[in-house]
């Protein structure tokens, strides 16, 4: 049976170790893709606003990033310029870290990239590209969804424009 963490109780507007729990007293990796990175004022414990690197994930919380985080980004992508790691995938885990006096479950980002499937399963029928994964949606899911849906595999923008046009 999952258990509801306390944690995830108080609600708040940035990615902690407890959004990754897996209900059952551990955590689980999560892969994500950036989405921006970007300099933000954000509130501290004290109620004082700081500015901080925060990492924009798509479909996910944004991740405030301490230097640990960032230095592991600008390893894995080679560069430290924040714009160069949008849509870029992470592997975001915990790990057990004394802080405050305590131990707590910090984020961090994993030291290697996450497997991606094989790049190419097909070719778009409408635009002759190469289909792709998007997102967390494999590029054999996208093929077998627009093959059965079209009767062609398409790639997902001729996919959208097929059904705005069908709409």
């Amino acid at each position: 049976m999952k258990k509801t963490h306390w944690r995830t109780i108080l609600t708040t507007e940035y990615l902690g170790g407890v959004d990754l729990d897996d209900g059952n007293g551990g955590h689980k990796d999560t892969v994500v893709t950036i989405e921006k990175a970007l300099k933000e004022n954000v509130m501290d414990q004290t109620g004082n606003k700081e500015a901080c690197l925060v990492l924009h994930l798509v479909g996910l919380k944004p991740m405030i990033l301490n230097v640990t985080n960032s230095k592991m980004l600008e390893k894995l992508f080679g560069t430290s310029y924040i714009e160069d790691w949008s849509g870029k995938k992470i592997q975001v885990g915990t790990e057990k870290v004394k802080a405050f006096g305590d131990v707590h479950d910090a984020l961090r980002i994993r030291k290697f990239l996450p497997k991606t499937e094989t790049k190419t399963v097909s070719k778009c029928t409408d635009c002759s590209k190469d289909i792709v994964a998007v997102g967390t949606t494999s590029a054999k899911v996208i093929v077998d969804g627009t093959t059965k849906t079209y009767g062609v595999p398409l790639c997902m923008d001729c996919a959208k424009k097929r059904k705005e046009t069908d709409s």
